[in-house]
């Protein structure tokens, strides 16, 4: 996250924000907090991405497909992203006033940016910039998740040098290098309390959550509850009760000490992959992409008294972020002068996204399990050439789920997606083409069961919340070969 009093990061800043901030949070998703960066593939729901020869995108979605492409190409694509979240609370939201916004994300832009050129016959290279990762809610300041999440975004912006070697006829092998930037923002709200209280954020979180069974309660009884959950959340008991009126106010939809996390990181990328003609018009390819983990590291803005005297804060703090490795096996098959059909199997390593964790400079560790685990994308795909001059394209996929329902958590609320795809590429000359595309994405029901985990103890079970979600991708790539 950014600290001010560091050149290196400030600069590292400035830098690359006024890219990174067009960077939608949801936009052409895939498995979880994943995305594939918008391109002539999206058409067909990413079907091919591994094979694809008529779009620089090759340069980050497989290297050896740069070498199929015919001559220098570059590539631009922006792509609108429109979602349609609505939540629906388990509780009476309305008559507590802490109901999520309307649309719990916001619209947003995605532009990428391609250049192929071939270096000999045998040899090409490619230079890529584009969306790799982005997750990202607003529920709105009386949400009742607001003691783990008001609002969140994760943005990743990779930028990949390229090489692809021809070895023969049906053969190709190709490897990217470069840098992926990650930027991480998070908005809570928590009740105020004193430096007496404790200093462990998770006691906190925790007496939320026990103290939300208590409401309805007659006023003497819920006195005794809240008293209760005080004690066993781990707050000091004498201290923490002299707030109860302040307490019963935040619990009523009160804004209470508002935290603002922040921060970046960069890492690096390398992806691996070839390609292989075993029939002509057959093709298979195989892409392999490594991303290092992030620790953003920055600051922490406290407005309000969180376990401390102070009624204001600005401190240095760090969060963890596994990136997962991910294997994508494509193919392509001509089947008449007018069609080919495509297909992706694609396998996310989730498996070691377990937790990450939170240091806020002055406070114990905050591990927030997460509990991840490995998930597919398959994914089919069509282009039929109804003249010289126009392809349609349709396309369908579906996204596994990385994280069962008992693990989900209000602040990454990823489910399995189900996309349908239509687009048309225009060849307007013999150098240049036009794709449109649009593309619904079909969200689950994503359906959550607690306030939050937190080193192995589950936090605030009488949460429960799903949502109806449902994502409207449109854009446009223009290609142009020299």
């Amino acid at each position: 996250m950014i600290q001010e009093n560091c050149p290196g990061r400030a600069w590292r800043r400035s830098l690359l924000t006024s890219c990174v901030l067009l960077l939608g949070s949801e936009g052409a998703s895939a498995v979880g907090f994943m995305v594939n960066a918008p391109s002539q593939v999206t058409g067909l729901a990413n079907a091919g991405s591994a094979v694809y020869d008529r779009s620089t995108a090759a340069i980050t979605n497989n290297p050896a497909a740069m070498s199929l492409l015919n001559g220098a190409q570059i590539g631009g694509n922006l792509t609108g992203v429109f979602p349609d979240w609505e939540v629906n609370e388990g509780w009476d939201c309305k008559a507590e006033n802490t109901c999520s916004n309307n649309n719990a994300q916001n619209s947003s832009f995605i532009p990428t940016l391609g250049y192929v050129r071939p270096l000999s016959d045998r040899l090409t290279w490619g230079i890529g910039l584009g969306a790799s990762a982005g997750q990202g809610m607003d529920y709105g300041r009386r949400f009742r998740s607001r003691p783990i999440v008001t609002s969140n975004e994760v943005q990743v912006l990779g930028l990949v040098n390229s090489l692809s070697w021809r070895f023969d006829d049906q053969w190709t092998f190709g490897i990217g290098a470069g840098a992926i930037y990650g930027s991480f923002e998070q908005k809570q709200d928590l009740p105020s309390l004193s430096a007496s209280a404790g200093d462990d954020i998770a006691s906190v979180i925790d007496f939320v959550g026990l103290a939300r069974e208590c409401e309805g309660l007659p006023p003497p009884a819920q006195a005794l509850c809240l008293k209760g959950a005080i004690g066993e959340s781990g707050l000091d008991p004498e201290s923490a009760a002299e707030t109860l009126t302040s307490i019963r106010s935040y619990l009523g939809g009160e804004s209470g000490t508002r935290v603002k996390l922040e921060g970046d990181d960069i890492e690096a990328h390398v992806v691996v992959g070839l390609t292989y003609e075993f029939l002509p018009g057959h093709r298979l390819g195989l892409a392999y992409n490594y991303m290092s983990d992030f620790e953003f590291e920055g600051n922490a803005t406290i407005k309000g008294q969180l376990l401390s005297d102070e009624t204001y804060q600005k401190v240095d703090d760090s969060l963890t972020w596994d990136m997962p490795e991910r294997v994508v096996v494509s193919g392509s098959h001509q089947l008449s002068n007018a069609f080919t059909f495509f297909w992706d199997f694609e396998r996310v390593f989730f498996d070691d996204f377990e937790s990450t964790d939170l240091q806020i400079e002055g406070y114990p560790e905050l591990i927030i399990d997460r509990n991840f685990k490995d998930a597919n994308r398959y994914a089919i795909g069509g282009e039929y050439a109804f003249t010289d001059s126009f392809t349609l394209q349709l396309g369908l996929s579906l996204d596994e789920s990385p994280v069962d329902d008992s693990d989900r958590m209000p602040d990454i609320p990823v489910e399995e997606i189900v996309k349908t795809s239509i687009g048309g590429i225009f060849q307007i000359t013999d150098r240049l083409n036009i794709h449109t595309y649009a593309i619904a994405e079909f969200l689950g029901g994503g359906e959550i069961e607690q306030l939050a985990s937190i080193d192995g103890h589950k936090i605030g079970e009488s949460f429960t919340m799903d949502t109806d979600a449902v994502v409207y991708v449109v854009g446009v790539s223009v290609g142009y070969r020299f």
